[in-house]
């Protein structure tokens, strides 16, 4: 039915549900997986920073505290502060979700997927997720989506309406 899955996840509670449903379906199917995290590191919020908590790649929540433990490989002199945020904050993304799709890996594997491929990208989510899926040639989607107040609907789309808009194969949307 499905040869190739692709799984977008973003470290949540929420997305190991999501992850557990897409490995049943790869063992069930014998589909390659692939699992994919994308994050927008221009947009350094509080999400970020509690995921690069858990993740253990930094400790507490300090912004200052954060970028100056990062090597700039050249030194603060030759970087404009601004330059050192953006530096550091794409570092801390790339961090954690190489550390978010590690444990999405580990886990397929044990519950018997047989071939697993991790992406980790950087940018529009929606795009991103679209891209891999393409590239991949995934037959099938799944994600979640939050719910949102009606306001929130109508002011912006969510990723998983942008995906499920614009994806040449079906996606497996999982509320929250």
């Amino acid at each position: 039915m499905f040869e190739r899955i692709l799984v977008a996840i973003d470290g949540a509670e929420s997305s190991k549900e999501i992850l557990k449903t897409a490995c049943l379906l790869a063992d069930g199917c014998d589909a390659k997986l692939g699992i994919i995290y994308v994050t927008d590191p221009r947009k350094m919020n509080d999400d970020l920073v509690h995921g690069a908590e858990v993740e253990g790649i930094i400790e507490g929540s300090s912004y200052s505290h954060t970028f100056d433990s990062f090597d700039y490989g050249g030194g603060r002199e030759r970087l404009s502060e601004e330059l050192q945020h953006a530096s550091a904050t794409a570092r801390i993304a790339e961090q954690i979700g190489q550390n978010v799709v590690a444990k999405a890996e580990a886990f397929s594997k044990q519950q018997n997927v047989k071939a697993v491929k991790t992406f980790v990208r950087s940018g529009d989510v929606a795009e991103a997720i679209l891209s891999v899926a393409r590239q991949a040639d995934a037959n099938l989607i799944v994600m979640g989506h939050e719910r949102r107040s009606i306001i929130g609907a109508l002011i912006h789309r969510s990723v998983a309406e942008a995906v499920n808009d614009k994806a040449k194969c079906p996606c497996l949307i999982f509320s929250s």
